[in-house]
């Protein structure tokens, strides 16, 4: 059922803005570009069959060198159930590789593959391709300010685990 809505009742809200008293709130101003850039990463990295996690622990071991699950899941901020998850598809696609560790037999080390390496750089190229048009709207140095902002806000941040319910 469409709702009409008369035009003395129109608003900023109306036309996709936020409502003025949710202008100041972070969480809001926060989450809308948030969930567009994970949206259009998700759709420029659909056709190589990766996901935007997927993507972030190739490129953690792609710039980290071999990692052990652990590292990488502290890296990136994932909790464990995720992390084997992750690594498990990763390794049916042989893009990652388990190696025992050579000084720790209780973890493993990934390695990425000579696919895994070639995944990666073409997600690379599409996901700084995502980043350039999403941020196109800044200045170089609102980019830099937004940068040096969020590393803050990612550092603060625990890695995640799961609830007894699965949930975070």
């Amino acid at each position: 059922m469409t709702t009409i809505i008369a035009p003395d009742k129109l608003t900023l809200s109306t036309y996709g803005q936020l409502p003025a008293g949710l202008m100041g709130r972070y969480e809001f101003l926060m989450n809308g570009p948030a969930q567009r850039i994970r949206e259009m990463t998700e759709k420029a990295l659909k056709p190589l069959g990766v996901t935007p996690k997927q993507y972030g622990v190739l490129a953690a071991i792609y710039f980290e060198g071999p990692s052990t699950q652990r590292s990488v899941s502290s890296m990136l901020k994932i909790d464990r159930t995720t992390m084997v998850q992750l690594t498990d598809t990763l390794e049916a696609g042989k893009w990652v590789v388990r190696a025992d560790h050579p000084e720790d037999r209780r973890c493993y080390m990934l390695n990425l593959t000579p696919a895994g390496v070639r995944l990666f750089r073409k997600a690379h190229d599409l996901v700084l391709n995502v980043e350039r048009e999403f941020l196109r709207p800044l200045s170089s140095l609102e980019r830099q300010s937004l940068r040096s902002c969020l590393s803050k806000f990612f550092g603060d941040i625990p890695r995640q685990t799961r609830n007894s319910n699965g949930s975070h």
